[in-house]
């Protein structure tokens, strides 16, 4: 495509993407910790773990012999996509705030 924006989202993928993507950048290196922080299926983040090693967002390097281990961690590409994902942050900070409590009746008996 010509579209640098349509590019770079090739390149990114998805969402669950961009949210390894901001772990990484937090210190997250470990398959377990991203699973752990995401909540996401193993099958799932394996594939995306790879896409990003793929289109060089990530590198994967061994950290352990038995059982083989490794870690992820962000490229000079990686670290560059840190600004996007800031301005993903204050955009979602202004216009798609995390949903409050319903306001409860005071006339309703407390909850049990």
């Amino acid at each position: 495509m010509a579209c640098p924006i349509a590019r770079s989202l090739e390149k990114v993928g998805e969402w669950w993407s961009i949210l390894i993507l901001r772990d990484a950048a937090l210190g997250k290196t470990r398959f377990d910790e991203f699973q752990k922080s995401l909540g996401i299926g193993s099958n799932t983040l394996t594939r995306r773990l790879n896409w990003l090693v793929a289109q060089g967002l990530l590198e994967r390097r061994g950290c352990g012999d038995r059982p083989s281990r490794h870690e992820y961690v962000l490229t000079a590409s990686g670290w560059e996509f840190q600004p996007v994902l800031q301005a993903f942050l204050a955009w979602g900070r202004k216009h798609a705030p995390a949903r409050e409590e319903a306001p409860r009746d005071s006339t309703a008996a407390p909850a049990r």
